[in-house]
């Protein structure tokens, strides 16, 4: 029982992800003759107005999604550790400049980084991932930072400092260790804000690109087809809602350990 509860929010993280490799039909293939198809074995959710597949839309707008969360995840771990254990470590004064700026960036609600890089760069796959991993890294370092600053004065590190241990080992051998767990929790809930945000920003017009398939540009075409096919509009909140479970799942467990 143990295990079910980390390897059900992992199979749906998974699923969404890589689905897109078992869908039975190309998700731009249009058939007009079989639109709003219902659901069938040729056709598991039905089709679109278009008579596009939904399922394969579906999948395929998870790969993109997730891909984008997957990937600014990964980035802001990488450089929100390395310049978070760095700020951590540095001297008072340098410390407190960095804080004061940290504090007043990281204020910037994503939306406004978003739009910034949208008039610069157009809508795109990497002006979305930018735009998210700048909001998140910065986060992520003032995480990184303070931890850093709370373990420097317990006496693992200080005997550690008196044994000759270089400042590298100290914070990498040491200290990354015993903070690791707080900074996944927080990256797990940070991808579940991704997922929400991905969507919501093309959802509202700040789309990825006029050919990319994404579960916010088909809420926003589900949307004027509630009243004839309401299911164009349930099934991307279907699959938005168990993604964003399934982190929060995840942090959930890292949070409460693994004593259930």
């Amino acid at each position: 029982m143990r295990y079910l509860k980390w390897i059900v929010p992992v199979f749906i993280i998974a699923f969404c992800f890589l689905g897109f490799l078992i869908a039975p039909h190309d998700p731009e293939a249009m058939d007009i003759v079989n639109k709003y198809a219902p659901f069938s074995a040729d056709f598991p959710l039905g089709t679109d107005q278009f008579g596009r597949c939904e399922l394969s839309r579906l999948l395929h707008g998870g790969c993109v999604t997730l891909g984008i969360v997957l990937l600014g995840a990964s980035i802001v771990l990488v450089l929100g550790t390395l310049i978070g254990l760095w700020l951590g470590k540095a001297d008072t004064a340098r410390s407190l400049v960095f804080s004061s700026l940290l504090d007043a960036v990281t204020a910037i609600p994503p939306l406004a980084y978003l739009i910034i890089f949208v008039g610069i760069w157009g809508n795109s796959i990497p002006t979305m991932l930018v735009a998210l991993t700048v909001s998140l890294i910065l986060r992520m370092i003032k995480l990184v930072k303070t931890q850093t600053e709370i373990e420097l004065d317990k006496a693992y590190v200080l005997c550690a400092v008196s044994s000759g241990a270089s400042h590298s080992r100290v914070l990498f051998v040491h200290i990354l260790p015993n903070i690791i767990r707080p900074l996944i929790h927080f990256l797990c809930l940070s991808c579940a804000e991704m997922i929400m945000n991905i969507s919501a920003f093309s959802f509202i017009g700040l789309t990825l690109g006029d050919d990319v398939i994404d579960w916010g540009s088909m809420l926003s075409e589900g949307r004027s087809m509630l009243r004839i096919h309401p299911s164009l509009l349930y099934l991307p909140i279907l699959f938005i809602f168990l993604s964003t479970l399934a982190f929060n799942l995840l942090a959930k467990q890292l949070e409460g350990g693994d004593e259930s």
